[in-house]
């Protein structure tokens, strides 16, 4: 299906006009130069009678606006398997890197139309706080922890993450529910009472309030400036205040209503308002997709704290936003929100959503088979919930270590050293190491001849990527080459038979076996072939992630190799792989998934010079993971924005 996705694309560049070419920059390809090479490498199949795959490249004159409309949506895709090696298939004839990147080169000018000066920003749909945002913005702001799991229902997600802004809708009963927990928390935080005296001064800065109307008045307005402006990311609005403390002043008014109080409702008024709900940003030409600006530094201040903090800003970023001072600190910053203990938010949120380590401790597991006992106590309390958190802050510790201490991104692969502690050391039969507790987690050096070592070899992965009761080379191939390689094959066609299918075929089949009768059906074979090495090479992994030899009595071979032809034996040699040979793929997929959480939409065409630039820099600093950050928050997509539209319907 990627070879046809390929082909749609060179038939579509095809069709391209050559009033197009005649426009380019003298260093760009025009087609009379990339013309060859499609002869070279994809004719043979498709061209001059041949249509394998039910494709030809003879009747291209004929594709029809809509198709190339069409086509235009799988360029990215189709040109990340070109930057990738996937296609031609390891097996055909290989253009030489100075013709892929010639091809490469003209699909940015002449199709995506880039100018790595000029990155384009991208749009951003206005967002909705989500749970976790909602949570820490409301702790920070009152230091008050609000329970969102049993207020809020949870989010919906888009390319892996609930930061995506074209998802994170408001319904009517969403609504509503933002009004209850605005009355809740107003409740708790804003004390009629006056005791304690530290919680009441926490709102009433200056004690109770004066008994005189007017200072009254000042003293609620001086209060709901204070956290107005906290609360909306920017300093309030005169007009807005004035509503709020026309709020405050009509409920005063009421017979048997105190000061505290008015002020509380004021404050849960300001919980509803979409300024504070929504993160949204000025944009001078909202409808023009051709006008760049860079964001304010308020937006600019709350994009940072989001990003590392899940929060709103804090009154140092606030004041160099109001300052105007933040872009020129904006390093300094970074830094400094990187040491905070709140910037384990980022670590917890992203590795839990990227590595999906979130989903560790409530995937549903039968752990019976896998240890061999009949009782499921019995199993539950050895793949307990204390090894399935462990094995969770194994992962966050492993990121979090690599981020802080500026170490190289591909450590996540190939680390000799992990964090356990007594549990999970014993569930992972290494009890030989010594000094472990039996609650924190610590840093270790792993033993030389150590199986483990590297996400790839850890228990979030290994459980998260299995089924219930047996292991998964699919979904561990998938996701691998979904989040390591960044490369995912298109979804599985319909009707495709089931493994359990396929293994009734045989008797005592291995792993292995099953897979290859599997890829036996025409559907399955392209995309599988893909697949399959990558899982297989973690068979000797159980669905709980104990290391294993055999299964049901018969050997695990691991051994395989890539779509790109390297070769490997097991998942040392496979880690070692993603992390050398390929690890362009692996700081391009990083990068990606970064931006999209921190952006808060999907990656598209336009942000390939953004992406290159960040990997460009990983390249010359050795994958150097906080630096990698650094890059990322200098990048034209998080300080600018443009308005909505397609740039390439505009440029035409």
């Amino acid at each position: 299906m990627h070879r046809i996705s390929t082909l749609a694309l060179f038939a579509s560049l095809i069709a391209i006009s050559a009033s197009d070419a005649a426009e380019t920059k003298s260093q760009v390809p025009d087609f009379a130069k990339i013309q060859p090479i499609l002869e070279s490498y994809c004719y043979d199949c498709h061209g001059y009678g041949s249509d394998e795959g039910g494709v030809t490249l003879d009747h291209l004159e004929t594709m029809t606006p809509q198709e190339r409309e069409s086509a235009q949506k799988t360029w990215l895709a189709v040109w990340r398997n070109l930057r990738a090696q996937t296609m031609p298939p390891a097996d055909e004839k290989q253009p030489t890197q100075e013709e892929s990147e010639m091809v490469g080169r003209w699909i940015e000018s002449q199709v995506f139309k880039l100018d790595p000066a000029k990155p384009d920003p991208g749009r951003v749909t206005i967002r909705r706080l989500n749970r976790d945002e909602y949570r820490y913005t409301i702790e920070d702001l009152f230091g008050y922890r609000f329970n969102v799991n049993e207020s809020f229902p949870p989010d919906d997600t888009g390319y892996g993450f609930d930061t995506i802004g074209d998802v994170l809708s408001i319904s009517p009963l969403m609504t509503e529910k933002y009004f209850d927990a605005a009355q809740e928390i107003v409740k708790a935080v804003v004390l009629v009472d006056k005791k304690p005296e530290w919680k009441y001064k926490r709102i009433f800065m200056d004690g109770p309030p004066p008994e005189d109307a007017e200072q009254q008045k000042a003293y609620a307005r001086k209060i709901l400036k204070h956290y107005g402006s906290k609360a909306f990311r920017r300093p309030i609005d005169e007009g807005t205040l004035d509503r709020l403390v026309a709020i405050q002043q009509h409920i005063s008014s009421l017979e048997g209503q105190s000061f505290e109080y008015s002020v509380a409702q004021a404050m849960a008024a300001m919980l509803i308002s979409p300024q504070f709900l929504f993160r949204a940003e000025i944009q001078p030409e909202p409808n023009n997709p051709g006008e760049i600006v860079p964001i304010d530094q308020y937006s600019l201040a709350s994009r940072l704290s989001y990003f590392l903090w899940c929060s709103l800003p804090d009154d140092e970023l606030t004041k160099l936003a109001a300052e105007g001072k933040l872009r020129e600190n904006l390093h300094a910053q970074v830094d400094r929100m990187l040491d905070d203990p709140k910037s384990e938010r980022f670590t917890t949120r992203f590795v839990g959503q990227w590595l999906q380590a979130q989903d560790v401790e409530a995937i549903s597991i039968d752990a019976r088979r896998a240890l061999g006992v009949k009782d499921l106590g019995d199993a539950n309390r050895v793949f307990s919930r204390t090894v399935r958190q462990a094995m969770r802050k194994e992962t966050e510790m492993l990121f979090e270590y690599i981020l802080k201490e500026d170490r190289p991104a591909t450590e996540l692969l190939t680390a000799d050293y992990t964090f356990l502690n007594k549990p999970l050391a014993k569930f992972y039969g290494l009890e030989e190491i010594k000094g472990l507790e039996d609650g924190k987690l610590k840093k270790v050096t792993l033993p030389k001849d150590s199986k483990r070592g590297g996400i790839l070899t850890q228990g979030t992965f290994l459980v998260v990527s299995s089924n219930p009761t047996r292991t998964s080379p699919v979904k561990r191939g998938l996701f691998v080459l979904d989040n390591i390689l960044g490369t995912p094959p298109p979804p599985a066609p319909p009707n495709v038979p089931a493994l359990e299918a396929i293994r009734q075929r045989g008797k005592k089949l291995t792993m292995r076996e099953q897979m290859e009768l599997h890829r036996s059906e025409a559907l399955c074979n392209s995309c599988h072939s893909r697949m399959d090495p990558l899982g297989l090479a973690l068979e000797k992994y159980s669905y709980i992630g104990q290391y294993r030899d055999s299964d049901d009595g018969q050997p695990i071979e691991t051994s395989g190799k890539l779509m790109t032809g390297e070769k490997f034996s097991d998942v040392q040699q496979l880690s070692q792989v993603l992390a050398s040979e390929r690890k362009i793929d692996f700081y391009r997929c990083l990068t990606e998934k970064l931006l999209t959480f921190a952006l808060g939409r999907g990656l598209e065409y336009y942000d390939t010079p953004t992406v290159d630039s960040i990997v460009d820099q990983m390249q010359s600093n050795d994958g150097k993971l906080r630096q990698m950050l650094h890059t990322l928050v200098d990048s034209a997509p998080f300080q600018k924005r443009r308005g909505d539209g397609s740039l390439l319907s505009s440029a035409e």
